[in-house]
């Protein structure tokens, strides 16, 4: 059975390239943010445990957005605070905005990765799993929800939908004439490699489970980790009369940037059971006040780090860090370089005439013909799924104290699929 298609979209935001003949128009740029707190009772999504409720908010959770525009062409970058980005969501967020120009193709969605946001909201069912333990052993139901999961809760979904395009919405209110560059800086000795056995083997590099260590990679400990961090900055462009003159003279006025550095939101665990931005929490609050207070911006004026996890899949600060306190340590460490890539961006020249492009494409879960053999037409969970990894154990491991984190299936269950490691990550 075809099951809904998955969305895939890269934006190319080449900010200090000449523009087109095309897109002879200058830059236009706005900025804009939502609440998306849900109410309280949700398990905590990405770690995935049945017994893992929020019974509070201890930092409230957003969507942020910007928004950018030269002539005809139009797109939204938008950072969530949850743990991942359903296709569904995409286009039900662009569908309501498409007054506005929008549709799932100029709409990119990044999400945090927080796993201390709420579960539960995914198109597929097998997304909304959530591992029974000692204290839900009494309801039968939880047994059967892992064989069975339940489909995406429709209050919450439809919560997550409205407020995310609200905040593109108000993106999209906010344009002004604006200028945008890129920076760039790095983050050494922050985040570590979470499954260096499976990176390296990638150099041919064989070690069981527990064995490997990043000291080991022939390109050296830096190659186990990615420690990029990249900012396109965006000003508004403004312009003011100049006392006893009758010329105006323009002012830039940031409103942020869009942020990207690969590291898992894992660092505050599931014990602490309150809706939680982990370490992006930190790394946007304080890159936004500092911009705020270093360029001077109108308090009327929003400004957002628009700070969604880039290619992050095995990139963590939270293998020896844990707790809020570990989380906004490691979210100022990243405000810093944030801001030093803000900073440098500034000084190089900004462009009001950036090339802006997009390119889009759908994979699907449907059997499809690719290159290497046919996808799968099923998501799948795997044993690693019940007992988590060094970052935070699931519910089997509290109770047999022997991970299963590697382990594969004997044999193949599915031809598209092999005997591979499952599709749901364990935390």
């Amino acid at each position: 059975m075809a099951r809904p298609a998955v969305l895939a979209l890269i934006v190319a935001l080449l900010a200090l390239a000449c523009a087109a003949p095309a897109q002879g128009a200058t830059l236009r740029a706005g900025a804009g943010s939502a609440d998306i707190t849900p109410k309280t009772g949700y398990y905590l999504g990405g770690w995935t445990r049945a017994d893992r409720i929020a019974g509070g908010q201890h930092t409230r959770l957003f969507s942020r957005a910007i928004v950018l525009q030269r002539g005809g062409r139009k797109v939204a970058l938008v950072a969530i605070d949850l743990f991942m980005v359903p296709a569904g969501l995409v286009k039900h967020v662009a569908e309501r905005n498409k007054d506005l120009g929008f549709t799932e193709q100029n709409v990119l969605i990044s999400a945090s990765h927080t796993h201390s946001g709420p579960g539960g909201y995914a198109n597929f069912n097998t997304f909304n799993t959530a591992a029974p333990s000692l204290q839900t052993a009494t309801d039968p139901l939880s047994f059967y929800r892992l064989l069975d999961p339940k489909p995406t809760d429709r209050q919450l979904y439809t919560f997550l939908v409205k407020q995310i395009a609200a905040a593109v919405r108000r993106a999209d209110r906010n344009r002004a004439p604006a200028a945008a560059g890129w920076g760039s800086a790095e983050i050494h000795g922050l985040t570590q490699n979470r499954s260096v056995e499976a990176h390296l083997n990638d150099h041919g590099i064989k070690r069981e489970y527990a064995q490997g260590s990043a000291g080991l990679d022939p390109q050296g400990v830096e190659h186990t980790i990615d420690p990029a961090v990249n900012v396109l900055r965006v000003d508004k462009l403004v312009k003011r009369k100049v006392k006893g003159k009758r010329r105006r003279k323009t002012r830039r006025v940031p409103i942020g940037g869009w942020s990207t550095f690969a590291d898992h939101g894992t660092v505050t665990k599931s014990s602490f059971q309150y809706y939680n931005a982990d370490h992006h929490g930190s790394a946007l609050r304080v890159f936004e006040e500092r911009v705020r207070r270093e360029g001077k911006v109108p308090r009327g004026q929003k400004v957002v780090n628009v700070y969604g996890n880039s290619n992050e899949g095995d990139q963590s600060a939270g293998l020896d860090r844990h707790g809020p306190a570990a989380s906004d340590y490691v979210g100022r460490v990243e405000a810093g370089a944030m801001l030093r890539a803000w900073r440098q961006a500034g000084r190089m020249r900004l462009t009001k005439t950036p090339a802006l492009d997009s390119r889009w494409t759908r994979p699907c879960f449907c059997g499809q013909a690719v290159e290497g053999g046919p996808v799968s037409d099923r998501a799948v969970v795997g044993l690693p799924f019940l007992t988590g990894s060094e970052e935070e154990r699931g519910p089997l491991f509290d109770i047999t104290g022997e991970p299963l984190e590697g382990r594969r299936a004997p044999v193949s269950l599915d031809p598209a699929q092999g005997n591979s490691s499952p599709l749901i990550e364990p935390v």
